[in-house]
């Protein structure tokens, strides 16, 4: 769609003015992600040709919301127009009108998540370093999503929301505004001016604090005071390990590529190249999963950590369709 046409036809959306078919087109631009980032362009634009602009997002989603919704039929029951000359499920069309709702219920939160939330996102084997508005800096592992606020952060919140694996500083503000992690449960970690390290991924929760102070949520209601030097590693079941005085370096070496293993099993670095690199690695022989590995190793490509692998305990690759294993030689 030409550029200049989709444009009007957001601002004419943004004033209200914007005719079904215009939804419809504008609609149809957004399903491709790659427009999503211009669509908040045109936003940024209109609302500074706008100052007078009263912002009030969640009234705006509220108002927005019905409008998406209404784009399919209401949930009703079947309608027939002849009578039936053999076996019928008259539950078949509530099904169907159903299924129609719940597609456009959970479009439109994945839409607000886009309006709201502006995401930074790395690939598998990249990591990326960026700065938030507030002077943070986030530098994400790979695998890792965090979400920022696009109306508010840093002046009426400092509130993220961290999926996978990142390392903050938190810039200090005048007011002692505080600063929280949220992850997609009811974890999350409060802090004012520091330097620490937050994993959030299917294997479960950790929290390396390098510098200054933190409190962590915990899922069960427990709150906890860290200091400098501690790490607490949270189970999915909610049960948590505190480590009072640990070395800042294995917790921090994923920033320059590096794998730091301190007696780590090799069923663990498994799981640890499939979180980083998208690779499946399987190892059958559960005496040879447990084999363990000490030292720092760099690897910024799957394939070169296990070429060490292969190396310091002779093992064999061997690859499939679905997966890779690792195995020894007979």
């Amino acid at each position: 769609m030409n550029p200049s046409l989709i444009r009007a036809i957001v601002f004419d959306f943004f004033d209200g003015k914007a005719t079904a078919i215009q939804r419809k087109s504008l609609e149809a631009w957004l399903a491709d992600e790659a427009n999503q980032e211009t669509y908040f362009q045109y936003l940024d634009e209109w609302e500074s040709q706008r100052p007078q602009f009263p912002l009030d997002v969640e009234r705006a989603w509220d108002a927005f919301e019905p409008v998406l919704l209404d784009a399919h039929p209401r949930l009703s029951g079947p309608k027939r127009t002849t009578e039936p000359t053999g076996w019928t499920f008259p539950w078949r069309g509530w099904s169907i009108a159903a299924s129609v709702v719940l597609v456009s219920m959970a479009s439109a939160l994945l839409f607000r998540t886009q309006l709201l939330y502006k995401s930074y996102k790395t690939p598998y084997g990249q990591t990326a370093t960026y700065q938030l508005d507030d002077g943070t800096s986030v530098t994400l592992n790979a695998n890792s999503v965090l979400r920022v606020p696009r109306f508010g952060f840093g002046s009426d919140n400092r509130e993220v929301f961290l999926e996978g694996e990142g390392a903050f500083t938190v810039t200090h503000t005048p007011t002692n505004q505080r600063f929280i992690v949220r992850t997609d449960d009811d974890f999350q970690v409060e802090v004012l001016g520091t330097e620490f390290v937050v994993y959030a991924r299917e294997r479960g929760k950790r929290v390396f604090l390098n510098k200054g102070k933190v409190k962590l949520a915990l899922p069960k209601g427990q709150q906890l005071y860290m200091k400098p030097g501690n790490v607490v590693t949270v189970a999915n079941s909610g049960h948590y390990q505190l480590t009072q005085t640990v070395p800042a370096r294995p917790y921090l070496a994923w920033k320059d590529h590096w794998f730091y293993f301190d007696n780590t099993s090799l069923a663990e670095i498994a799981e640890q190249i499939q979180e980083r690199f998208g690779l499946e690695v399987v190892v059958p022989d559960s005496a040879l999963a447990q084999r363990r590995i000490a030292g720092n190793f760099k690897a910024e490509k799957a394939d070169d950590l296990l070429q060490i692998l292969t190396e310091l305990l002779n093992l064999n690759v061997v690859k499939t369709r679905q997966h890779i294993e690792l195995r020894t030689f007979n």
